[in-house]
């Protein structure tokens, strides 16, 4: 599809040019997501704009602290379609699918972001799409509030692991430092983000640990997460968000890999890398994302997809 590439200015311009404006997030959505989802939609309404953040499926507990108080407006039929850090419409949940062909604008900061709205503002250096959100923000003359700054830390802090990944950047900090003036919390944000654990995740974690694999010399592990664990736990997708951190973490591990098991019988593979290009290998899988995260969903057994992961990790790490 073609699509016109706009900068923070252009989009703000446009954006302001527009009322009664859907929201668009990916399923299973993150800080990022969410943040920037009501961090734009808390700027447009300082302007007079109605808006409505869509999003699917039980959020974690930690995202109360950004959506207590949040009430959609009542937008009827949307003018506008924004998506925000959605890098394919197929990542689109089931209640908003039907609007895939027909969103207005993206803003975004995936690499392999395709094409799929009829105006693109891609920044794929950035580390989150809550910095992009905040520059959109700026340009639009709004004031950025402790409710909007709030939205604005979740995705940067959930986007960089808390400022321990490698695409972690000196404007990173800065953003935070200005973020902090502006009355974020972030010693209570990050306690609940990054420092509590439900014991149904401590009890997951403890399954997935017992049936960790390791190949390749030890330079892949490999953790499964199947329906049945999740019934057994009464995990809910929040519960494991982040989980896929865990492989990587091991000493020696080059590539850690998590398959989960879908509603719909595929596998969401999710992949942490130290050196390889994670969004290289996925994108071989149909997915996608970033230099050293990204994902993919794969039809086939959990043998037959493990396989073939494998095979393409050692053939880049020259086994």
């Amino acid at each position: 599809m073609e699509t016109r590439k706009i900068s923070p200015e252009e989009a703000a311009s446009r954006l302001l040019k527009t009322d009664n404006i859907l929201i668009l997030t990916h399923k299973n959505p993150d800080g990022d997501a969410i943040g920037s989802g009501i961090a734009i939609a808390l700027a447009l309404r300082q302007r007079g704009r109605k808006c409505r953040v869509a999003w699917s499926g039980e959020l974690a507990s930690y995202f109360s602290l950004i959506t207590e108080g949040y009430e959609n407006d009542d937008i009827g039929e949307p003018e506008f379609i924004l998506a925000v850090d959605l890098a394919n419409p197929r990542l689109l949940p089931d209640e908003t699918a039907c609007y895939a062909d027909k969103v207005d604008m993206v803003i975004d900061h995936h690499a392999t972001s395709v094409p799929f709205a009829a105006e693109t503002l891609l920044e794929s250096a950035a580390s989150c799409c809550a910095e992009i959100i905040y520059k959109v923000i700026f340009a639009m003359g709004c004031e950025v509030t402790t409710e909007i700054a709030n939205c604005i830390y979740v995705g940067l802090a959930t986007d960089t692991g808390c400022f321990r990944y490698s695409n972690t950047t000196s404007d990173n900090h800065i953003l935070a430092a200005r973020l902090v003036s502006m009355g974020v919390d972030i010693a209570k944000f990050n306690e609940e983000i990054f420092g509590q654990k439900s014991r149904a995740r401590v009890e997951i974690e403890r399954r997935a640990l017992a049936g960790m694999e390791f190949t390749s010399g030890g330079k892949i592990c490999i953790i499964t997460i199947t329906r049945n664990m999740l019934e057994e736990t009464r995990c809910v997708e929040s519960d494991i968000e982040g989980i896929a951190t865990i492989p990587k973490a091991i000493e020696g591990v080059e590539a850690g890999i998590t398959l989960r098991e879908q509603e719909n019988g595929n596998w969401k593979i999710s992949l942490r890398t130290a050196t390889l290009d994670a969004a290289e290998i996925c994108a071989a899988f149909g997915g996608g994302g970033h230099l050293r995260a990204a994902g993919c969903e794969c039809s086939g057994t959990p043998f037959e997809i493990k396989v073939a992961l494998v095979a393409a990790i050692n053939k880049r790490l020259g086994i």
